[in-house]
């Protein structure tokens, strides 16, 4: 029986699946969203309510609070080493808040897919064997969710769901149980075969049904659906991103469990290579990794696993039957201690580079020993070195002189002209006091040796700290914010473009009165910088907490201007750095 109107109308709001083809996937003689296990109706009512925009968190609060034994496994779960959080949650209101609303959407669909079928419901068959494999895919998931820059616990949530249709195609032909082992031992497309052969559907078609049954994010419902497949043209970037974990993911996970674990572990290496640019030593490395995790995260999860091979049981495994197609073993086993002693040794002297380079960033930027009155600055860094610089000197008995800057891009590569910068910022400034003639100087001299089209923008200036004065130039920069103690005064926007782009250009000097307040210059990793709902500050967001901080001593605002802006993980997307000019009082 096909599905009906409204559910075909349901369906087609997430854009994924015409008519025509959700008859086909669900025929009478396959699988009906009737048939389907459902999940607790409060679970699903807590899902749709994080998805809702503007949810306050204490109706969600009273939302989980209605199922007490869902409200235990969530406070379990996100106190246990695995999803562990800097601090213990004891109320579900404290868990709602600290979490945020995906993190607590994809914990509720975590616990309600584990419980959505009871031990016995399929007679014969292990379930705790199935959950196993469910939770490799999951760990795999969340490991790989870095190189993907996607969030771990969306990843794991997507990894645990993807092969839930497996276990509702056996809970719906329970008679096809006796051919779960040569299903478990087979690669992820050879399972998909005999799955055609078996039920005359697969799981990913199922894993969609089911999504859509559940009125699921579609995230996650593309996930469960498209990680054998290519998904549509129009799908969003991090939604194919998440796709493409997915099929790792489960790649990843049949290494420990196919039999053809050789052509298993090659597929690995293949497919991190293509989509994610990983090296098979890498690939190698994150293999281990899974099996290093699989038992803590079954703690965290409340699901009973077996012993778990490590990867280096696996590879001798794989290497062993290689040798029985006449490979040399010992030839295998000695090429790989070489590239990993080779690896080490690359790491070793990167490392080694990194921390040279830092320490010769860190003496760019002013003493933090040496304080001066009036002014100060931050500067954190996203990767081992930083694009991003400030500085300041005195020029004369009453006036200093200040920049902050941001490089094009990251890495080495910004880091380098970053230093350049700096160096000509306050080599050249001790003899060109005029901010616009001091950038128009540097420009030039960035221009004449610019590569790969990469540029600077800067804000310099002077402030007689006597009068209150200051005299501001920007090339390219993002607007300097004039706060008083409970208000902004005004914004200086660019007026040129960045550094190194034009030869030519010239850069007006805007002059004002600090008039008792604050000026504050920042890099867009401020702006860019997500809290812990994972929203971005963004310019009112900034405007807001700048206000909040006003009170705050100058010695310690920056600080703690970045600590309630930065999440509780700690990561930046993007340098980021703050610095603040203090008007006489």
């Amino acid at each position: 029986m096909p599905l009906t109107g409204p559910q075909i109308a349901q369906i087609n709001l997430f854009g994924m699946l015409d008519q025509q083809v959700m008859e086909e996937t669900v025929r009478e003689d396959l699988v009906r969203p009737t048939d389907l296990p459902a999940p607790p109706k409060d679970a699903i009512r807590i899902v749709q309510a994080c998805s809702r925009p503007g949810v306050d968190s204490r109706d969600l609060a009273r939302l989980v609070a209605n199922d007490p034994v869902l409200t235990a496994e969530l406070l379990r779960i996100s106190n246990s080493a695995y999803f562990g959080l800097v601090s213990q949650v004891k109320s579900v209101s404290r868990a709602v808040t600290v979490l945020g609303n995906r993190a607590l959407r994809n914990l509720v669909l975590c616990i309600s897919m584990r419980d959505a079928l009871r031990s016995d419901a399929i007679p014969g068959f292990n379930i705790d064997v199935y959950w196993e494999d469910a939770l490799r895919r999951a760990v795999s998931a969340r490991i790989l969710a870095e190189l993907a820059r996607l969030d771990p616990e969306e990843c794991f949530t997507a990894g645990l769901l993807q092969d839930f249709g497996l276990l509702v195609l056996l809970f719906l032909n329970p008679d096809k149980v006796e051919h779960w082992d040569r299903l478990s031992e087979s690669t992820p497309e050879e399972r998909r075969d005999i799955e055609v052969d078996l039920f005359h559907s697969t799981h990913d078609e199922v894993g969609l049904t089911l999504a859509h049954s559940w009125d699921l994010p579609m995230d996650l419902a593309y996930a469960m659906g498209y990680h054998h497949e290519t998904p549509p043209e129009d799908t969003e970037y991090q939604t194919r991103q998440l796709c493409r974990v997915a099929t790792c993911a489960d790649w990843m996970a049949s290494v420990y469990r196919c039999a053809d674990k050789r052509s298993a572990i090659q597929a690995v290496r293949n497919l991190l290579a293509e989509n994610f640019d990983a090296s098979a030593e890498h690939s190698d490395y994150l293999l281990q990794q899974v099996a290093e995790s699989v038992a803590e995260a079954a703690t965290a999860m409340g699901l009973r696993i077996g012993e778990q091979a490590t990867f280096d049981q696996v590879l001798r495994e794989a290497n062993l039957r290689l040798a029985e197609e006449n490979l040399s073993y010992q030839e295998l086993t000695w090429r790989l201690e070489q590239a990993l002693g080779e690896r080490d040794r690359y790491a070793e002297e990167l490392n080694r580079e990194l921390d040279l380079a830092r320490e010769v960033q860190q003496s760019l930027l002013p003493d933090a020993a040496v304080r001066l009155p009036g002014i100060t600055g931050l500067n954190l860094s996203a990767k081992a070195v930083s694009g991003d610089f400030f500085d300041y000197y005195r020029v004369g008995e009453h006036k200093l002189a200040f920049c902050l800057a941001d490089v094009s891009g990251k890495g080495m590569n910004a880091a380098l002209l970053m230093a350049k910068t700096a160096s000509l910022f306050r080599c050249l400034g001790k003899g060109i006091h005029d901010p616009g003639k001091l950038l128009a100087m540097i420009n030039r001299e960035i221009f004449e040796t610019s590569v790969r089209g990469m540029f600077v923008t800067m804000l310099a200036g002077v402030v007689d700290q006597a009068s209150g004065e200051v005299t501001l130039a920007s090339a390219g920069h993002l607007p300097a914010l004039h706060m008083g103690c409970a208000a902004l005064i005004d914004e200086y926007p660019a007026k040129a473009p960045p550094l190194g782009i034009s030869p030519d250009s010239l850069f007006p000097n805007e002059t004002f009165d600090l008039q008792g307040g604050c000026l504050y210059l920042y890099t867009d990793g401020l702006l860019e910088a997500r809290m812990d709902d994972g929203q971005r500050l963004e310019r009112d967001g900034l405007i807001r907490v700048l206000k909040e901080y006003a009170s705050v001593a100058l010695s310690e605002r920056p600080r703690a201007i970045t600590d309630a802006v930065v999440g509780t993980d700690g990561v930046l997307e993007d340098d980021l750095t703050l610095m603040i000019i203090e008007g006489k009082r």
